[in-house]
């Protein structure tokens, strides 16, 4: 019967039955598993930071996040696809550098706010029993031990004392027991409910942030100057929101960086206005519930019209993105004699110089097996335009010139200055170095040419003897000939040569700063600098074969940033800073090239120009900038900013207004006061000045830093 009644007697523990709504219960307000998931949350977060994310407009996108991933490699080697991967048992869409799109995330987040709304609902019984119902009477013993305590001859009636703790704010109440009177004084017990404000701040932000991940929707595209687009799809409906870019600007630095961009923008609905204004970044403009603010900023844009001749009628309007580019010297050809010209445009590299990374080079004929490489060296702090005379006889491979073919950084050679003049003439009609060539007729001597009138020429050069070199010249077809000191003049039928001295021939190899020229052979070369061109491929323009080429040339006078990636023939990856342009272009009109292929040579438009090519007139209208506009609306922003504002306002009353307590016992010859306070609140110091404004006598001195 005893060993009955002991088992009887043994209590029911909770832990000795399974209960997992208790265990999980349990873990959830626990304060380490909280610290653990908070750490776990900073660290990816961390991760987040440290590791370059996916943009949030490409995360629809698993191209783009795949080109996100494949940009990080040059950084994260080998480690790359383990953190794209992460964590290796399902398609991750970016693992890692997509953190915040992560399964596992929004599970974190999810269990984190379960937590935090567990450990709110846990601890709100017992801090509402003591906001609503606090402990008003202590027993005797509290009066010699709690922290914040004193006594002092009691100087006056309980009734006074009672009116100074409600003079400073406090709420009293009062009981009499045993010949004592007993207070129980409470000063901002609400603010007790300020920490279930800043909770229920967080727990709206997690839930918001979850509302927005499930309910946001977002629209992105880009948008010309003067053009519209339609928000939605509607099939032809007539309500359908149409947005209008009426102006896209920017500014920069003097490098090109953006300091601001901005788009004045217009919302119609059914043609009619429903909202107008600047947007930028941060300033979006609203309507009905959704918010349209600008994104991004591009520049590169053209606006071309093509009309048929034959009846008027407008067949084309397009504004144009081009966002592909091509980057190379600006080169201008021109015939030495009449000063035609030849050919003016940007010239990318299309080979490779393989002992000079990221430098190309061009190749324009000049005769047969000779041609004019037009070079593009890249350094980390300039680019570099060179040339040079190339012979590619005897099976030279054209598309893998060295530095050494192509005479980079050898000495430019020796050639004879010479002045021509007309016969009694101070000033000559001609002053030119005339590049000289080795003769297998002539052993030892180096000849040039000089054309004179009536098809004749005066050839000039060195020949080698005891002295060294010296000048020399010859009329062709005629028996005359001798030598020349530099300054040295002679006739020469109805000219006059002189020999000037030794000068650098410039026509064989070197460079030029941009505006600088030279000539060689027959024609003229100018360097205009080196910059982009941008492109595109455009299907459906009237007149075209094909596709038709579409690029814009603004002669430096862009504002974005001058590093580019070089394209064309080999595709050489140059990304540095433009070589500088020809001030000689500073005021002039961008211009527009179309090629229309099937064998029309391209042709040239300056903005505001047209041109006829067959049946159809092609008016370039002028260069045009982009604006990229997000358009969003986020049902969860209006609970993301209450949170922001409960967490605050529960923070600042946690922080700024600790609750204080105070127990009184009021005899006939001392009163003691004991009490609790939160932080930052000395009651010792205040139950001080409490005595001293009563006039106790054995109230302590006062400190500066005294509470009254």
């Amino acid at each position: 019967m005893a060993a009955v009644q002991s088992r009887a007697r043994k209590s029911v523990n909770r832990g000795d039955m399974p209960d997992p709504v208790y265990w999980v219960w349990k873990k959830l307000t626990s304060v380490r598993v909280a610290i653990v998931m908070i750490l776990i949350v900073a660290f990816m977060a961390f991760l987040s930071v440290l590791i370059p994310q996916v943009p949030p407009q490409f995360t629809g996108s698993i191209e783009r996040i795949r080109e996100h991933v494949e940009l990080q490699r040059g950084t994260w080697g080998p480690f790359t696809d383990l953190l794209a991967n992460f964590p290796w048992f399902y398609d991750a869409r970016g693992g890692i550098f997509n953190l915040y799109n992560q399964p596992y995330w929004y599970a974190l987040v999810g269990v984190l706010a379960l937590a935090v709304t567990t450990c709110t609902i846990s601890r709100f019984p017992p801090i509402w029993r003591t906001v609503s119902r606090p402990r008003k009477r202590v027993n005797d013993a509290y009066f010699e031990r709690a922290r914040y305590r004193l006594d002092f001859t009691t100087p006056a009636e309980p009734a006074r004392i009672e009116a100074a703790f409600r003079r400073r704010g406090y709420g009293v109440s009062r009981e009499e027991h045993d010949g004592a009177t007993y207070l129980f004084a409470d000063r901002f017990s609400w603010a007790m409910l300020g920490t279930f404000l800043s909770h229920a701040g967080l727990i709206a932000l997690i839930v918001g942030t979850l509302i927005t991940k499930v309910g946001a929707e977002e629209i992105q595209f880009w948008l010309g100057e003067s053009e519209s687009h339609p928000l939605f799809a509607t099939a032809g409906d007539r309500q359908q929101i149409q947005v209008i870019v009426d102006d896209a600007s920017a500014s920069f630095t003097s490098d090109g960086q953006a300091l601001d961009f901005r788009s004045a923008v217009r919302v119609t609905s059914g043609g009619e206005e429903i909202a107008a204004g600047e947007v930028t970044v941060n300033g979006p403009i609203t309507f009905n519930g959704w918010r349209l603010h600008q994104a991004a900023y591009y520049e590169n844009g053209a606006a071309l019209q093509v009309r048929d001749v034959r009846d008027g009628q407008l067949v084309y309007s397009e504004t144009l993105m081009l966002d592909e580019q091509l980057f190379g010297p600006r080169i201008t050809i021109r015939a030495a004699v009449s000063g035609e010209l030849i050919t003016d445009e940007v010239v990318p590299p299309a080979f490779l110089i393989p002992d000079l990374p990221d430098s190309g080079y061009q190749l324009v004929p000049l005769a047969p097996d000779v041609s004019l490489a037009l070079i593009l060296i890249t350094t980390e702090e300039s680019v570099e335009f060179h040339y040079a005379v190339v012979s590619l006889a005897g099976g030279v491979d054209a598309t893998a010139l060295d530095s050494a073919a192509l005479h980079i950084g050898e000495a430019q050679p020796i050639a004879p200055r010479v002045r021509l003049y007309a016969l009694g003439a101070a000033q000559p009609f001609s002053d030119t170095v005339v590049p000289i060539v080795p003769r297998d007729d002539l052993p030892g001597a180096r000849i040039g040419l000089i054309p004179l009138a009536d098809s004749a020429s005066v050839s000039v050069g060195y020949a080698e003897d005891a002295s060294g070199d010296r000048f020399f010249y010859f009329l062709s077809g005629a028996d005359v000939q001798g030598f020349l000191a530099p300054g040295e003049r002679v006739r020469l039928g109805d000219v006059e040569l002189e020999y000037v001295a030794p000068d650098i021939d410039g026509s064989q190899w070197g460079s030029l700063s941009a505006g600088a020229s030279q000539r060689i052979g027959a024609v003229d070369l100018t360097y205009g600098g080196s910059e982009s061109v941008f492109f595109r491929t455009e299907p459906n323009v009237p007149g075209a074969e094909g596709e038709a080429l579409i690029l814009v040339e603004r002669f430096g006078q862009g504002g974005t940033a001058g590093t580019f990636e070089a394209r064309g023939g080999e595709n050489i990856a140059v990304t540095r800073e433009g070589g500088g342009i020809d001030p000689a272009y500073a005021d002039r009109p961008a211009r527009l090239g179309v090629g229309l292929g099937g064998g029309t040579p391209r042709f040239n438009l300056d903005a505001g120009e047209s041109a006829i090519v067959g049946d159809f007139e092609y008016l370039f209208l002028g260069p045009r900038e982009f604006t990229g506009l997000t358009v969003r609306r986020d049902p969860g922003s209006n609970v993301f900013w209450a949170a922001i504002i409960a967490g605050i306002v529960g923070l600042v009353i946690v922080l700024l207004v600790p609750r204080r307590r105070v127990w009184a016992k009021i005899t006939p010859e001392r009163t003691y006061l004991a009490g609790l306070a939160g932080h930052g609140t000395n009651l010792t110091r205040e139950f001080g000045g409490l005595a001293r404004s009563l006039g106790a006598p054995d109230a302590p001195e006062a400190d500066e830093d005294d509470e009254e």
